[in-house]
């Protein structure tokens, strides 16, 4: 299938190497962002989620109004907004950018981080909601008339959405916990992870796979991992060995993830880390290393023919999708954009060409 490209936009226009305060909103910054991901070609950004970050619905509604292509992957804490008003909005949104919403559901790694919005469920709870609440997302979208819901973790009575979205609005879901894998097995359309060696991606499409069977489900996969990129090999790991030092100056005013020790997919992170700074053909853990697991930081160095193959060896494995990024946040969406998505999307669809003449054949 044709590969997907996404990107990351964040409130402000910030990275471990050109840090500024969290709190630090940039309106005028979002709108560049947006036009450049739209510019470079990327299908989507992720616009993510968390208790003290802002309205990620409003974000992605200035993003729509700023682009003419550019899709969003949008983070979506179940049980905060209730699944009959979620629908809707999500509904208008696609309204606003037909075919161009997705939503991400993620039930949050720490119950700290949960409890600051009044959510005090345990992770197992989340998990469990999460999976009435996609139902009901669902439900929310076909249903041709009002209908009544009694379930363990939503009540409603005549719940109905009268405007539709334009396009099925695919739903993303991630983590690695036992818990994560039974919900996105029955549920994903796009399975999302973090950063991980091809090995590791291997093993994660195995077992969602394993767990996507009985319900008679197929879903796509996508891993979210850092570029460093430059026109040589040599080149890219000399920037490479640069960006780790600009980091390790900045550390001390790097925002610190407290949450991420509570999720099983960063603590694949700290253990991938602990494995040695170069892995598999161009995977490079320098700045896992440096900020442990609290850090989606798995980078691949080096050319754009390198990374295309680095990248391609992870689409044989079933993931065709992908979050790209690098350390700089202007400058390296667009080298992504105009160095190495044209060069991936085309090995792509040579590879596929190639699998499905064998298949006619044999």
């Amino acid at each position: 299938m044709p590969v997907e490209i996404n990107g990351l936009l964040n409130h402000n226009v910030s990275s471990e190497t050109h840090p500024l305060p969290f709190q630090t909103f940039d309106r005028d910054g979002i709108g560049r962002m947006a036009r450049l991901h739209d510019e470079w070609g990327y299908d989507r950004v992720l616009v993510a989620n968390a208790s003290i970050m802002p309205d990620n619905f409003t974000i992605a509604a200035f993003i729509a109004a700023q682009t003419e292509r550019l899709g969003v992957m949008l983070a979506h804490r179940p049980g905060f907004i209730p699944p009959t008003m979620a629908a809707r909005m999500l509904a208008t949104l696609d309204q606003l950018m037909p075919g161009r919403v997705g939503v991400h559901i993620i039930t949050a790694a720490s119950d700290v981080e949960t409890q600051a919005d009044g959510d005090y469920l345990s992770k197992v709870e989340r998990y469990d909601r999460a999976r009435e609440y996609i139902d009901l997302l669902r439900r929310m979208w076909s249903s041709d008339a009002p209908f009544d819901h009694d379930g363990k973790w939503f009540r409603f009575t005549g719940g109905f959405a009268a405007v539709k979205p334009l396009h099925e609005i695919p739903v993303y879901f991630g983590g690695m916990s036992p818990a994560a894998l039974s919900v996105a097995g029955e549920y994903a359309d796009v399975f999302a992870t973090l950063s991980d060696t091809v090995e590791g991606m291997k093993e994660a499409v195995g077992k969602v796979r394993a767990e996507a069977a009985p319900h008679g489900r197929d879903p796509a996969f996508l891993m979210s991992i850092r570029i460093v990129m430059a026109e040589t090999d040599e080149a890219a790991w000399a920037k490479a060995d640069a960006i780790r030092e600009t980091v390790a100056a900045n550390m001390g005013q790097l925002a610190v993830n407290k949450a991420a020790s509570a999720a099983d997919g960063f603590r694949r992170t700290e253990a991938l880390a602990q494995r040695g700074d170069r892995l598999e053909r161009c995977f490079w853990n320098g700045i896992n290393q440096l900020r442990g697991g609290q850090s989606n930081s798995g980078a691949l160095v080096g050319s754009p023919e390198t990374l295309s193959e680095a990248l391609m060896d992870y689409y044989r494995e079933g993931v065709t999708k992908f979050i790209l990024r690098g350390f700089d946040p202007v400058e390296d969406v667009i080298a992504i954009g105009r160095d190495l998505a044209p060069l991936l999307r085309a090995k792509a669809a040579d590879y596929d060409a190639r699998v499905s003449a064998n298949s006619i054949t044999t």
